[in-house]
């Protein structure tokens, strides 16, 4: 830019002083742009300097004024990319979204990330543990650690963010301890008819595709009536969250539940389950999860079960405890659509798995549920 350009171009624009942070600022399209602190700063030399890099269509030289709304705006852009790319799915590009929002409740938006310190930080863990158990508790701090590391690596500020020694993971020993706090997490035979019992046509074929296909919650909520082929008996449906492939034999339980289901289903959506309002249960939650959860709780109720302890997600784990006795471990991990190891060879090498594989996993698992029965 010509020197004369410069200086009329300084002249014309003027900045603004956020007060809350103390720093220099321009909004421009709807957006708020952040520089240097008055103090640092006081005639905003550096500041307009900065904003004129940024309207050319640079990134600025510097970056101390980046905010922690900043921070999040780029970190979820970049996983815009790998989402639209196909590298994550939904689910994980939702979980990161709900981290920017914990990070904005518990350390303000507009607060400059040069400015945290590790006694934020310990605030924020206080803050996401009087929520959270355990595991969520990790999970969310290995996400907020994520994205203030992408903004230093991405450029966005001049050094990296000192997160203090208390912000960790709980330990091994702690979430062993949660764990076996909360008891018995599968069902057995015997609670699985129960649910049956108690549930009409939606439950019954949701629950039977958890226990004999490990499904999860958000893998009823958004299977398809068109990807079940009652013909056949099989089920060809990528995992939610994972997007494997899975090609998973129904039962012919499982088969005659879920055209008891058809037959009844109101049209209006592709989704094959649809509750008694109309609604798929796709739709999100005041938690931003999906209906599944809170749905399922009714069923339990009328089952004679705590609504507390157990959900729906602990028929997938009844799943994977009783297929496992089939001994084929690849195959349950096939229809349970788990991602393998990048370290485990065999998983590169292996193209598929035999139908008759298949077939024997949730052989094993009918036997489980239905000899006794048969039996009787």
């Amino acid at each position: 830019m010509a020197k004369s350009t410069l200086a009329r171009a300084k002249r014309e624009v003027r900045l603004s002083v956020h007060k809350a942070s103390g720093l220099w600022c321009k909004v421009h399209k709807g957006k708020r742009h952040y520089f240097e602190r008055v103090e640092e700063d006081p005639q905003g030399t550096r500041s307009l300097d900065q904003w004129l890099e940024i309207k050319a269509g640079r990134r600025p030289r510097n970056t101390s004024g980046v905010t922690v709304k900043d921070a999040a705006e780029e970190w979820m852009q970049a996983k815009r990319s790998r989402l639209h790319a196909g590298e994550i799915v939904q689910d994980t590009y939702d979980e990161y979204f709900k981290a920017c929002d914990l990070i904005f409740k518990s350390l303000g938006k507009e607060t400059s990330v040069s400015e945290l310190e590790p006694a934020d930080f310990a605030k924020l863990r206080s803050d996401l543990a009087k929520r959270y158990g355990p595991v969520a508790l990790g999970k969310h701090i290995g996400q907020i650690k994520s994205l203030f590391r992408y903004s230093f690596d991405a450029g966005l500020i001049k050094s990296p963010v000192r997160f203090g020694p208390s912000f960790v993971k709980p330990s091994a020993k702690v979430i062993r301890k949660q764990r076996a706090k909360r008891g018995k997490q599968d069902f057995d035979a015997n609670e699985v008819h129960q649910l049956i019992a108690a549930s009409g046509p939606n439950w019954k074929a949701m629950i039977l595709l958890g226990v004999q296909a490990g499904f999860g919650n958000r893998d009823v909520a958004e299977l398809e009536v068109g990807l079940v082929d009652l013909k056949t008996g099989w089920l060809n449906y990528p995992r939610a969250k994972t997007g494997i492939e899975r090609r998973i034999p129904l039962w012919p339980e499982t088969v005659a539940a879920i055209q008891a289901v058809i037959e009844s289903h109101p049209g209006g959506t592709d989704r094959l389950f649809v509750g008694h309002r109309g609604r798929d249960f796709c739709t999100e939650n005041r938690t931003g999860g999906n209906r599944v959860t809170g749905a399922f709780k009714p069923v339990l109720k009328a089952a004679g079960f705590p609504e507390k302890g157990r959900g729906f997600y602990c028929l997938r784990r009844t799943f994977q405890t009783q297929a496992e006795e089939c001994g084929d471990l690849v195959a349950v991990r096939a229809i349970m659509g788990h991602s393998d190891s990048e370290s485990d060879m065999s998983a590169r090498y292996r193209q598929r798995v035999s139908d008759s594989r298949l077939q024997r996993t949730v052989e094993t698992v009918w036997e489980w549920l239905y000899a006794g029965e048969v039996q009787s």
